[in-house]
């Protein structure tokens, strides 16, 4: 008896497209639709009288319509007006990538800012706030803006708050400022 796993993944909202990408993805190579989805696998090209590759396109047409349907069904309500018109799972990914993911220069400063600017609050959790200051560190990666890591190191000492203050002073006055592993 074949069990039956239901995967929850968080729908789509204007501020997780990156984790949930790597959630969607996951699910569309568990259900064999990946390659359609990411455009690897192209629809047959119809030939009279083939009956193999009439076949084909109509095993193909059936994971796109699948693949589809599971890419809409996690997106959120709001975000599903920025698909309209999309035919195929291909294009649908297409756009999302194009909204979600863009490596403009707005988006680039918008990054840099929120490093630059974002402090932790008293009460926040540090382990929220390193996760935080880390992906964005990462997403500015690959725009492949590297950060210096001493420059990170600084800028990461100087958004926690005023409690952290020991902790701060000591770490700048060593020999050499921690990693960021460290």
């Amino acid at each position: 008896m074949a069990s039956q796993h239901t995967v929850r993944i968080e729908p789509l909202g204007k501020d997780n497209y990156d984790t949930w990408r790597i959630q969607m993805e996951a699910l569309l190579v568990k259900s064999d639709s990946w390659s359609v989805v990411n455009g690897e696998t192209a629809k047959p090209e119809a030939v009279e009288g083939n009956a193999n590759v009439a076949a084909a396109r109509a095993a193909w047409e059936k994971t796109d319509r699948t693949a589809k349907s599971d890419i809409i069904l996690a997106i959120s309500p709001s975000e599903l007006k920025l698909i309209k018109g999309c035919m195929t799972s291909h294009a649908l990914w297409q756009k999302l990538q194009a909204i979600y993911q863009s490596a403009g220069p707005a988006r680039k400063a918008s990054l840099l800012k929120k490093l630059t600017l974002h402090r932790m609050s008293d009460g926040e959790d540090i382990r929220d706030h390193l996760r935080d200051f880390f992906d964005t560190v990462d997403k500015l990666g690959e725009m492949n803006i590297e950060v210096n890591p001493d420059l990170l190191t600084i800028m990461l000492l100087y958004s926690l708050p005023p409690a952290f203050e020991n902790f701060r002073c000591s770490s700048e006055s060593r020999d050499a400022l921690p990693t960021l592993e460290a």
